[in-house]
């Protein structure tokens, strides 16, 4: 823009402003979802080191085998037998 009096040009200072300032919110906002995916990836991997740790202890294969609380009836199935034809 160009001036047309002695006064000094401030739109071009309010974009570099603008710019700086959304450059700003851009970063803290990268900084705090890279927070949040560094906390989710600690988490996945202390649970992975449990996971190591109760297999690199534990007898395998378990002894102990988790039942259902209430296995549901097991009935045995007749098999299926193609209609008679009468001749």
């Amino acid at each position: 823009m160009t001036a047309t009096n002695n006064a000094p040009d401030t739109t071009t200072e309010e974009r570099w402003q603008h710019i700086e300032n959304r450059l700003a919110a851009i970063e803290r906002r990268i900084q705090e979802q890279s927070s949040t995916a560094i906390a989710t990836i600690d988490t996945c991997l202390a649970r992975l080191d449990a996971l190591r740790n109760d297999l690199a202890h534990e007898p395998w294969p378990p002894h102990r085998l988790p039942t259902p609380a209430d296995p549901p009836p097991i009935t045995p199935q007749q098999p299926v037998r193609p209609p008679t034809v009468a001749r």
